[in-house]
């Protein structure tokens, strides 16, 4: 199988070279390049090519599907050419947007919700995996007897494999808004706002809890995973109402 080197200098070959491409970002797997002239791609060699999966022209876009190493091919790309390095926001900008409700439309509820799931767990995953190793690694060291778990190095290790899970309405806030085309920091502020201690300590009362009249059941959000699906499918409407009908002037750019 071809090296990364390469597979970057095949693939700029064959889409027409270095001034076809407007720009080039990646996603998970894949290389989306803006061009000038599609009609440049050699869609055959680069679909042959046994370090590329597939090619495809979609939503504006020229994407070669390179698999989970694409972010190595993509450094090749950059280092070996003068190439604009796009934004993730330009390569889904408002035309990805309007694509994505019309692949809404078309799809049925059930469809529609995994896709969701799907779109904002996938990017946690190389998180998640981490975080296992590190908990399985601390699992091995206590049975075997080589690490106390009364020990600081313990402690350590252990805040590291919980850290996610501890705050994890924020990395879903910050993934789901991603896969929502909305702010992700605004999504992560909405993750952060379920953990924040004096809303956390609203539990402890014993009080009738309302929030404008509306009545309020609070919960420990920690790990939690519906509850900011949910507050995120709601949310990004909002946004996208308030960005169409809001002066330019005062959007965040």
């Amino acid at each position: 199988m071809a090296n990364n080197k390469e597979t970057a200098t095949f693939i700029v070959e064959h889409i027409g070279g270095q001034q076809n491409v407007d720009s080039l970002v990646h996603c998970a797997t894949r290389l989306r390049f803006k061009l000038k002239d599609t009609s440049k791609v050699n869609e055959k060699a680069l679909k042959d090519h046994p370090g590329i999966l597939t090619a495809v022209e979609s939503g504006g876009q020229y994407q070669v599907v390179i698999g989970n190493h694409v972010a190595k091919v993509y450094q090749e790309i950059m280092d070996q050419y003068d190439i604009q390095a796009g934004e993730s926001n330009d390569a889904d900008g408002e035309k990805s947007a309007e694509e994505i409700k019309q692949s809404v439309r078309s799809k049925n509820p059930i469809a529609i919700v995994f896709e969701y799931i799907s779109g904002t767990f996938s990017p946690l995953i190389p998180a998640l995996a981490g975080s296992g190793m590190i908990k399985a690694l601390l699992a091995v060291l206590t049975m075997a007897g080589w690490l106390s778990e009364e020990s600081s190095t313990y402690a350590v290790l252990e805040a590291a494999s919980n850290g996610l899970f501890y705050f994890f309405p924020v990395f879903i806030g910050i993934s789901a808004a991603k896969f929502l085309k909305v702010n992700p920091y605004v999504g992560g502020v909405i993750g952060a706002g379920l953990l924040e201690p004096s809303f956390s300590a609203l539990m402890d009362t014993s009080q009738s809890l309302d929030f404008m009249g509306i009545p309020l059941i609070i919960s420990d959000y920690t790990q939690t995973v519906f509850p900011m699906l949910v507050a995120m499918a709601f949310y990004a409407p909002i946004e996208r109402f308030f960005k169409k009908y809001s002066p330019d002037t005062i959007q965040p750019e």
